[in-house]
């Protein structure tokens, strides 16, 4: 056999990707792709906040996230470790984290992490279940929010607001953000706000009490920017 060797049929695989595609169809299908302007933002239309919380569980029944972690949980990691913080002992929350990529990342560096989700599926140690409008932590708590799951917002400001209730005094924000309509960039089927460019969203959060501390370029899991905010 010629050229690269063709991988063995995985009958198991085959139909969990078929089902994946059979539930995105029914779910493309049922919330459309109608979104609504917002001042300088896009937010995708629902009938309430039930259907987007119903959307955005959806999310783990239509992604294989197998090499996403694998490939996030590394270059996450890599940008970290170069930022001047100390990691050790850190209290970090990460927002909209999935199956726990992002927190096992920290979890490499030395911190105390923790990640929340409206959907973190079946037995998931690395995150558990919650809204990022609606923060079941404790007053200035953490020392560190992460995120890069803004896109997935229904209130931003509501979520600025959470976020900053959560840190503590001296605490420190991550927000990594995919380029925008600007940089030719467009919303996927789960995204349910976008913005025209990373400073637009930027101003969302220098408005709810917070300064940007860095700005570093990133490629992967998509080209865009790590942003640290600390406190005005």
């Amino acid at each position: 056999m010629s050229g690269k060797e063709k991988r063995a049929f995985d009958p198991l695989r085959f139909f969990a990707r078929l089902k994946r595609s059979v539930r995105k169809r029914v779910l493309v299908r049922k919330f459309g792709e109608v979104w609504n302007a917002k001042s300088v933002f896009q937010s995708r239309s629902y009938d309430s906040y039930e259907a987007y919380l119903e959307h955005q569980k959806a999310k783990l029944e239509t992604h294989d996230f197998a090499n996403y972690d694998t490939e996030f949980r590394t270059a996450l990691r890599e940008r970290l470790a170069a930022l001047d913080v100390a990691w050790q002992g850190r209290t970090v929350l990460c927002l909209g984290a999935r199956i726990g990529t992002e927190v096992k990342a920290f979890l490499d560096l030395g911190c105390f992490a923790i990640g929340i989700d409206l959907n973190p599926g079946k037995e998931n140690r690395y995150v558990v279940q919650g809204d990022f409008h609606h923060l079941q932590f404790a007053p200035k708590s953490v020392d560190v929010v992460y995120t890069n799951s803004l896109d997935h917002a229904f209130d931003i400001d509501r979520i600025a607001t959470e976020v900053l209730k959560v840190l503590k005094p001296e605490g420190l924000l991550i927000v990594e953000a995919v380029q925008g309509r600007d940089q030719g960039v467009n919303p996927g089927f789960f995204e349910s706000f976008f913005w025209s460019n990373i400073d637009e969203l930027i101003g969302v959060f220098e408005t709810a009490g917070f300064k940007v501390t860095r700005r570093t370029p990133m490629t992967h899991p998509w080209p865009g920017e790590a942003i640290c905010f600390g406190p005005a």
